[in-house]
């Protein structure tokens, strides 16, 4: 009996044995398995991490092809180089004016620089409203060449502008939503001060557009002239506001739209520098760009329905600019193809790469596709796409200029009259 016994205990612990056993090898193979899963995730996001930091379209480089790399659509036109853009205040113009900067600055091209002293005003103007436009307003190049590149604040006068500029140049502005650029202009320029000090306890800082807008000559009365709220892109434009009567207004919008062969609308802006970079049969590269002067920490101004009439009253010219060149951008953008709205989502996707490389200085290897062949956007890419227009102004002079000013005969008009 006690054998029996015996015999049985030792069948049980044989048994348990097998169990533990087989629970041991089951543990080992989970680890294993785990293990692995847990190295191909970590694999994996690593590879995600370099494929975003370095090349966005692909994930990892094997020796043979996945798939036939797109061959770039063959330009039909060559890149123009002669190209006047007329920088209008508080529009993104300054992004505007980099990315043509850098564009002339790789080529060697000639910039049509203003010719002030160091001592003056105004320093990156050719011209403000009121003044006289000769051409010692420009800084001299030496002779047998000519000027390319106008990316300066300037006034628009055609007849000027035909003086210095090759006869093949391109013309091209940028516009913004008239209340728009009052609020953006108001923080910039820090108005509020000078809206305080004119009017102390009546003027209510935490309701400035509102407060201002109830009586808006007032602030601007007793010599203080606040044109850059008032009717600005349509000065920078060359228009005068003793121009206002209704027919002659019209007549200056299609002068206009004749002259400017692109008028670019800021609240359309990737839209309107892929159409630049069509136009100027640039490459994709060219147009890569970090916004320039953003207001990161602007606050939010109140506002009600009846300050936008207000404001649409006080500055009426610049609100008809706006609402001419935005229907007939937003016409144009209407007939684009599919292809241009493919291009134009690729290019947006770009940007996010170039600003994220641009942090780190990283050089981002960028793979051909339909529109563009491979090209690096390195540092040193980075640090143009970076670079304020008065931070470039030492390297436009000194690439492009090597000649003294020599006196030459002056063929005078004024930046305020209404000449295009």
């Amino acid at each position: 009996m006690e054998m029996l016994q015996e015999i049985e205990k030792d069948r049980r612990d044989l048994r348990t044995c097998l169990l533990r056993t087989s629970c041991r090898r089951t543990l080992l193979v989970i680890l294993a398995l785990s293990s692995f899963a847990i190295s191909v995730a970590i694999l994996k996001s690593q590879l995600q991490v370099h494929a975003f930091r370095i090349t966005p379209f692909e994930t990892l480089k094997v020796s043979t092809p996945l798939r036939q790399e797109p061959t770039p659509r063959a330009s039909t036109c060559p890149p123009a180089k002669n190209v006047v853009f007329i920088k209008t205040h508080k529009t993104g113009s300054s992004t505007v004016a980099n990315i043509i900067s850098r564009y002339g600055l790789v080529r060697k091209l000639n910039f049509a620089l203003p010719n002030r002293a160091i001592f003056q005003r105004h320093l990156n103007h050719i011209s403000i409203p009121g003044e006289v436009m000769t051409k010692d307003c420009i800084y001299p190049i030496p002779d047998g060449q000519e000027y390319n590149i106008v990316t300066h604040h300037a006034v628009y006068n055609r007849t000027f502008f035909q003086q210095i500029m090759p006869k093949n140049s391109t013309y091209i502005t940028i516009l913004r939503e008239p209340f728009s650029h009052l609020k953006s202009a108001y923080e910039y320029y820090k108005i509020e001060k000078y809206f305080v000090a004119k009017a102390p306890g009546t003027f209510d800082p935490s309701n400035p557009i509102s407060s201002f807008l109830k009586d808006p000559y007032f602030y601007s009365s007793n010599g203080t002239n606040f044109t850059i709220i008032r009717n600005s892109q349509s000065a920078d434009l060359g228009f005068r506001e003793e121009h206002l009567e209704t027919t002659r207004f019209q007549e200056y919008l299609e002068t206009l739209d004749k002259h400017f062969s692109l008028v670019m609308i800021l609240e359309y802006f990737d839209e309107s520098l892929l159409m630049l970079k069509r136009l100027l049969c640039w490459e994709l590269k060219d147009i890569l760009y970090i916004p320039m002067n953003e207001n990161s920490r602007k606050r939010i101004l109140p506002y009600t329905e009846e300050d936008r009439m207000l404001y649409k009253k006080f500055s009426p010219l610049d609100h008809a600019l706006y609402s001419f060149f935005r229907l007939k951008f937003a016409a144009v953008l209407k007939s684009q193809n599919k292809e241009f709205f493919d291009e134009l989502s690729h290019f947006k996707s770009l940007l996010q790469e170039v600003r994220f490389n641009c942090m780190f200085g990283n050089t981002l290897i960028v793979k051909a596709t339909q529109w563009h062949s491979e090209f690096e956007f390195t540092g040193e890419d980075c640090r143009l796409a970076n670079m304020r227009l008065r931070d470039a102004v030492g390297m436009l002079y000194g690439q492009s200029f090597t000649h003294q000013h020599k006196n030459e005969s002056k063929i005078v008009f004024r930046s305020e009259e209404y000449i295009i």
